[in-house]
C-alpha cells in the first residue's frame, strides 16, 4: 500500500520494493486452517470506540514502574491489561473462578532470522504468532492493573519457544492451534494495529484521517488498538467485546483511573 502510494505521488520507483517471499514462512505439515467458528449459540456483541488519552497511558505506566523499582512497560501492555481487566469485569461471569483468556497477536519476524530476504525489508506478508494467557475472572478483576500486565508479559516470554514448536509441526501449547479464533465468550482476542503502517499510507491527499476494521463478527469478542487522530496523542481503542447491556459497565470500567 505504501509503495502503491508512492507511485500514486508520481515516485519514477518505489523508496522499498514490495518482497512476496512466502516460502520464507514455515508451513508446518501438521498445521490445518480451521473454519470460523458458528454464530450458532453465540452472544451478540456490541461495537464501542474508546479514545484513550496519553495522561491515561502514563499513569499505568508509572503504577507499574512504581510497583516494579522503576521497571518499564509499553502502551499495549497497559492498554490491553485495563481492556481485558475492564471487559471481565463487565461481563458478568456468575463463577469467580471462570477460566479466561487473553489472546494477542505478536510479530514474528525476529525470529525468522535470514529467511527472510534482505533482512525482512518489504516484506508485507502477514508473520505473526497468536499468544494466549489465562487467568481466572476473579483475578483479572481484583488484581491491580500492574499485576495483569505482569501476566500478559509473562506470555510474551513463551514466543520463541511456542513458535518454534508450531514451526515444527506442532499445533500449539497444550495441543490448542494458536490460529484457531473462536467464539467463546470468555475469551478477547486483541490485535495491534498501531505498526502496521496503515495511518502512513499517502494516495497523494495526506495520510488518512483515522483507520478502522471494515468489519467484525458480532460474536467474536474482539479488542482492535489503532493510532488516535492526528492532533489527539494517546490511542484509540475499537471494541466489540460484551453483550449491549453491558456496554457502558465495560466503558466506565476503562476510564476509571482509580
Amino acid at each position: 500500500m505504501g509503495a502503491v502510494g508512492e507511485l500514486a505521488r508520481g515516485a519514477d520507483q518505489v523508496s522499498v520494493a514490495p518482497t512476496w517471499a512466502r516460502d520464507a514462512i514455515p508451513d508446518p505439515s501438521g498445521a490445518l486452517v480451521g473454519s470460523l467458528p458458528e454464530p450458532t449459540g453465540a452472544k451478540r456483541l456490541e461495537y464501542l470506540a474508546i479514545d484513550i488519552s496519553a495522561d491515561y497511558i502514563d499513569h499505568f505506566k508509572s503504577q507499574f514502574a512504581a510497583a516494579t523499582g522503576g521497571g518499564r512497560c509499553s502502551a499495549f501492555e497497559v492498554l490491553i491489561a485495563k481492556a481485558w481487566q475492564s471487559r471481565t469485569r463487565a461481563a458478568g461471569f456468575e463463577d469467580p473462578d471462570t477460566p479466561v483468556q487473553l489472546c494477542f497477536a505478536m510479530n514474528a519476524r525476529p525470529l525468522l532470522g535470514a529467511r527472510l530476504p534482505r533482512g525482512g525489508a518489504g516484506f508485507y506478508g502477514n508473520c505473526y504468532y497468536i499468544m494466549r494467557v489465562a487467568s481466572t475472572a476473579d483475578k483479572v478483576s481484583s488484581s491491580s492493573v500492574t499485576d495483569v500486565v505482569k501476566i500478559i508479559r509473562e506470555g510474551k516470554k513463551r514466543l520463541p519457544l511456542e513458535f518454534a514448536r508450531w514451526a515444527a509441526g506442532e499445533e500449539g501449547a497444550d495441543g490448542v492451534d494458536p490460529y484457531q479464533i473462536t467464539s467463546d465468550y470468555r475469551t478477547l482476542l486483541v490485535s495491534d494495529w498501531t505498526r502496521l503502517g496503515f495511518a502512513e499510507v499517502d494516495y497523494g491527499w495526506g495520510p488518512p484521517a483515522h483507520v478502522v476494521p471494515l468489519t467484525n463478527l458480532d460474536y467474536i469478542a474482539t479488542c482492535i488498538l489503532v493510532k488516535p487522530w492526528a492532533h489527539k496523542p494517546g490511542a484509540r481503542l475499537i471494541t466489540q467485546c460484551v453483550t449491549p447491556d453491558r456496554v457502558s459497565r465495560f466503558h466506565d470500567a476503562m476510564v476509571d483511573m482509580n
